[in-house]
């Protein structure tokens, strides 16, 4: 039984070890804070997120059309883009050589400007705030 019982804790063990070395990067769960753009514009991250607000005057249009165009430029493929005056969804998917496979922006108008929440898939933290900053150049804060 104790022979079972070892080799049954080995086969776990081995198992538990290859799923663990197979896996992308777990995204952050503590909180991370920085400031992106010459602005700047506070972003925080967490769990494979990263949320931040526009400073006020900027439209959910203009948001979405500058993200839009920066994807595109960066060789990505948009597969959804939906915007009205008040949200607005981008997805986007990387092409063959980029090492990530989506990028989804959702933005929406809430109080005194433009909340916008990015996720990469597969999620690291540094790979989202890339595109992050990237944005805030293409609109120029």
């Amino acid at each position: 039984m104790r022979t079972r019982n070892t080799t049954l804790l080995l086969l776990l063990t081995l198992l538990a070890t290859t799923l663990l070395s197979a896996c992308e990067t777990v995204p952050a769960v503590r909180e991370t804070r920085a400031w992106h753009g010459e602005t700047p514009i506070y972003a925080t991250y967490r769990f494979g997120r990263l949320n931040a607000e526009l400073p006020p005057g900027h439209a959910i249009e203009s948001v979405n059309a500058a993200t839009r165009a920066m994807l595109h430029r960066q060789g990505h493929i948009i597969e959804e883009f939906a915007v009205t005056p008040t949200d607005g969804r981008i997805v986007a998917l990387g092409s063959g050589g980029m090492s990530y496979k989506k990028i989804k922006v959702t933005t929406r108008y809430e109080g005194g400007g433009v909340l916008m929440e990015i996720n990469v898939d597969p999620a690291t933290e540094n790979r989202t705030r890339a595109v992050f900053e990237s944005i805030v150049q293409t609109m120029g804060i």
